[in-house]
């Protein structure tokens, strides 16, 4: 229905399930220096974007931009980690079909939001390290251009290399950054081991949420839209004259995703529609029940139920695996944004830039 699933909202639960592997790590942390802000997820893929006539100088003049205890970043090195961030922010925005100019005024917070995320990723990476190498925490060179090799491959050498190019970072500063972030993930991962989640642990939790795990009452609909009353009353005649709802579906529907199922939509929640559909098609009692009209803003509809499915709640047996891993992440969350915010109580940092 692909007209009027404005309102679609996937049916899982959303557990955020701890990256298996470093790369992934990379690319989906919330507090390193991930890719695109604002779209919250890095896809690898053809850039057909073109590039700005030079890297963007978002931070003016020279000398140092963040101090962080006794370590400092220079302005030529953030603007280059901030063309780094607004290089990929295109690929991202590529994959969508959507052109992205840094340079227009209408993409200026943008800018600005990703620049202030990669200051304080800075920042959190710098602490990090140094935390590490109080704790004996190390990454090999191995490890690292193992990483750098996944990442050329995913994105393709050539573009990678483009990319890099783009952002004036040398492949040093970019080894220099995995580096950085693998040591984050293995801070990460030795929190998580740390951590331990008990069966009482799980059943507070449930009781707490328990509203989140319920499973709505659906229905399975078809469904037939046209642009104007004076269409879906011709076609609500021809089906009190005993014309069939699918091949009518067929032949008149201008959504054609479901038309040429005979205007089946499958199962769907209330909260997936929008709510005039949603409230007529749940008003039908009986399969094969035809409604009224109904106007929404992708034109008139007409609506037979096919079935129902009564909602219910998942028990705790049901939800528990799901539990253990919700609690695990969520606890190592909190631990990890303690250890970087305690870490940042105890050292002098001075940005410069705004």
């Amino acid at each position: 229905m692909s007209d009027t699933e404005t309102n679609n909202e996937t049916k899982n639960q959303e557990q955020g399930p701890q990256p298996k592997d470093r790369t992934t790590f990379i690319v989906l942390s919330s507090v390193l220096l991930v890719v695109v802000v604002v779209a919250g997820v890095l896809l690898w893929k053809t850039n057909i974007l073109k590039t700005g006539p030079k890297p963007l100088a978002l931070i003016s003049g020279t000398g140092p931009a963040i101090i962080i205890g006794n370590k400092t970043i220079s302005k030529a090195e953030l603007n280059r980690q901030i063309n780094l961030q607004v290089a990929l922010l295109k690929q991202f925005f590529a994959t969508q079909g959507k052109p992205f100019d840094p340079y227009s005024k209408a993409n200026a917070r943008i800018i600005d939001q990703l620049k202030q995320n990669v200051i304080q990723g800075l920042v959190t990476l710098t602490l990090l390290v140094d935390y590490a190498k109080q704790k004996g925490i190390t990454v090999s060179d191995a490890e690292v251009n193992a990483t750098l090799s996944g990442l050329e491959q995913r994105f393709g050498k050539d573009k990678f290399s483009a990319v890099l190019k783009e952002s004036g970072m040398t492949m040093d500063e970019i080894k220099q950054q995995i580096k950085a972030q693998l040591i984050a993930k293995d801070i990460f991962t030795g929190l998580e081991k740390a951590v331990k989640v008990t069966d009482a642990d799980e059943k507070a939790f449930y009781n707490q949420h328990k509203d989140q795990f319920n499973v709505p009452e659906e229905v399975n609909a078809r469904h037939i839209l046209v642009k104007t009353r004076a269409e879906a009353e011709k076609i609500e005649g021809q089906l009190k004259a005993g014309k069939s709802f699918t091949e009518l579906a067929m032949k008149d529907s201008i959504d054609k995703a479901s038309a040429t199922k005979g205007g089946e939509l499958g199962f769907f929640s209330a909260k997936q529609m929008v709510p005039a559909f949603s409230k007529a098609a749940f008003a039908l009692k009986r399969p094969g029940q035809i409604s009224p009209i109904v106007q929404t803003q992708y034109g008139f509809h007409i609506i037979q139920l096919i079935a129902r499915k009564p909602g219910k709640v998942m028990t705790f047996a049901q939800i528990k695996p799901q539990l253990q891993q919700i609690l695990l992440q969520q606890n190592t969350k909190g631990s990890f944004e303690k250890l970087i915010n305690d870490l940042k109580a105890k050292t002098k940092i001075d940005i410069k830039v705004q």
